[in-house]
């Protein structure tokens, strides 16, 4: 009896991960968090691997990340007995793994989404900008 049980929750769980597979889009980043009931000029946005956040909080995240990257290549420029670090911290934030870079695909992702959704047309009580 255990072993059937296994067994049909497995094909449940392989049912479920096509199903979401087949939904999902090309969107690598980041996603509306609820495309149908959205805000079109401060969506709420998935940024895979990290929160979900305002679309707003997103760009205000990417220019405080940048304006700390900014600084930390300020005082690694200047050498001295920290430049290593700082180096290393600047290459963390700036690598396709870090979330600085996450952020700006989620922000091109979502804009990307949006255009689609407003060259796609329909009524809407609010329009969608263009991108």
């Amino acid at each position: 009896m255990k072993g059937e049980d296994l067994k049909n929750r497995l094909k449940e769980i392989i049912r479920k991960e096509i199903n979401n597979v087949i939904k999902e889009e090309s969107y690598k980043f980041g996603t509306l968090a609820d495309p149908k009931d959205m805000d079109p000029i401060d969506p709420m946005v998935k940024v895979s691997g990290f929160a979900t956040l305002n679309r707003s909080s997103i760009r205000t995240q990417i220019v405080d990340r940048l304006t700390g990257a900014l600084a930390t290549a300020k005082d690694a420029g200047k050498g001295g007995t920290n430049s290593y670090q700082a180096y290393k911290q600047l290459q963390d934030l700036i690598s396709d793994a870090g979330i600085l870079y996450k952020l700006i695909g989620a922000e091109l992702d979502i804009a990307n989404q949006l255009e689609a959704k407003r060259l796609k047309g329909g009524r809407r009580s609010v329009p969608i900008p263009k991108q």
